[in-house]
């Protein structure tokens, strides 16, 4: 690939990575947390989760879901993912990607949970531990790879398994032997037509672009580490004067 007549060589690589959806990241850390706190037999405690995702802003009444006063605690709980999981599929129209908070739906989650009562602010000893984000589950997460052309600080263009929406909030993954994650909103998401000429496992069918969000703290700089760590070295070329005092 040699763009405006080059000189120099260049080398194509390309990145294996993994995409999901923000919500489905949230859902998922909610839920396991829920079961720890369930199993450990101690109030509910989110608010490490809340700070590392930003989620501490209030948000408006339209934003919150109705819960029903009579549902017992257990009930409660389940009938709060069972609604988040129905509204999230009915989703059919593209959400705004500029002017908007990016965790939109993740506070209407944390909504709920503090309508309810459940949560306590105070962390329970075992429960006293840096929050570490994990990735939902398989059955949520799609594959792909970037060619390390098509990536800088502004936005990334890639070719993945699964359609995503226009507007959407998404993870990126890198899967490189000091893996990282990126927030992102997703620019557009086009059919990719050409796969018989794709040498791939993952069998992209679509072409992703995206436009880095840098909604968590630290994603700015683990990104930047990484296009530096990747530019091609290129050697000095000799002027002919230098060439000639050196007898060549």
């Amino acid at each position: 690939m040699i763009y405006n007549k080059s000189g120099h060589p260049v080398e194509v690589k390309k990145i294996s990575i993994r995409l999901w959806s923000l919500r489905d990241e949230i859902e998922a850390a909610l839920g396991r947390r829920m079961k720890e706190c369930e199993a450990a037999g101690v109030p509910l405690y989110i608010e490490d989760i809340k700070k590392f995702y930003n989620l501490n802003a209030p948000t408006s009444p339209d934003n919150v879901f109705q819960l029903k006063p009579k549902d017992a605690d257990g009930d409660a709980m389940a009938s709060l993912m069972e609604s988040v999981a129905e509204e999230a599929k009915e989703e059919a129209a593209p959400q705004a990607a500029e002017g908007t908070n990016t965790l939109n739906e993740a506070e209407e989650i944390i909504a709920e949970q503090t309508m309810q009562g459940l949560e306590t602010k105070k962390p329970n000893p075992i429960l006293e531990r840096p929050y570490q984000r994990q990735a939902p589950d398989l059955n949520k997460v799609s594959y792909g790879f970037v060619l390390l052309s098509d990536i800088n600080m502004e936005s990334i263009l890639s070719f993945t398994k699964d359609k995503f929406l226009q507007g959407q909030s998404v993870v990126v993954e890198f899967l490189i032997p000091q893996n990282f994650m990126m927030t992102a909103d997703v620019t557009y998401c086009h059919h990719y037509a050409m796969r018989s000429r794709i040498i791939s496992s993952t069998k992209p069918d679509y072409r992703l672009q995206c436009k880095f969000a840098y909604a968590i703290p630290g994603e700015r700089e683990n990104l930047r580490n990484f296009l530096k760590s990747i530019e091609p070295t290129i050697a000095e070329k000799k002027s002919k004067k230098e060439d000639d005092s050196l007898g060549i």
